[in-house]
């Protein structure tokens, strides 16, 4: 009982005391954005989360966290790497689209040594631009692998046919005018008729 009070009434100026900040905007890139936490605490074992919304209503991350183990790795479609440092948290978060604009807050949880406190961040308002859907890892090396092959190295069949056909009418085109110039043209002189001998004798 008397340990629970001591705990008690240290934890109350130490709730007080224990803030978490951080910066008001941030602008991410190609997917991904990166943003720090800052506290005035220096614990032995903390846990890390981050979440999206004015109010958390989803969490991004989370991770525990000692001085032996400071780095934060989670998993998912959109996931973090971070570090914690003397009063600091410097996170990265991955798989980020431009729907994902919003603004992002950290929670801090200070798990040894006691007392338990636990404390959000004021939040980020981290913006994504809108890009193009960014290809994975893995679709990356699926590309390098089989590199697909464009319009370029494969002709399309209306394409050929167009192709043909202008072919086709260009010889055509020039045949009929190697015709017209090699084909000599018609006279249309009528030739004179040589005077016959009647035509002598009418004359005298």
């Amino acid at each position: 009982m008397i340990a629970i009070l001591v705990t008690v009434i240290l934890g109350i100026p130490l709730g007080n005391a224990f803030s978490v900040s951080q910066p008001y905007y941030v602008v991410g890139s190609q997917g991904q954005a990166s943003l720090h936490c800052t506290f005035n605490i220096k614990p032995k074992e903390m846990k890390v989360s981050l979440y999206k919304g004015m109010y958390g209503e989803e969490r991004i991350c989370s991770a525990n966290v000692n001085t032996s183990e400071p780095h934060i790795v989670t998993d998912g479609k959109v996931h973090c790497r971070g570090n914690v440092s003397k009063g600091r948290v410097d996170l990265t978060i991955f798989g980020l689209k431009g729907e994902d604009t919003d603004l992002y807050r950290c929670q801090v949880e200070i798990i040894f040594p006691p007392p338990y406190l636990s404390k959000f961040g004021n939040g980020t308002l981290v913006y994504i631009p809108e890009t193009p859907d960014c290809p994975t890892e893995h679709t990356e090396a699926r590309i390098q692998d089989n590199p697909e092959i464009t319009p370029i190295q494969s002709p399309s069949l209306p394409l050929i046919l167009i192709c043909a056909v202008l072919i086709t009418t260009t010889i055509i085109l020039i045949l009929q005018v190697m015709n017209m110039i090699m084909t000599p043209p018609k006279s249309n002189h009528v030739p004179q008729m040589a005077p016959q001998k009647g035509d002598y004798m009418n004359f005298w």
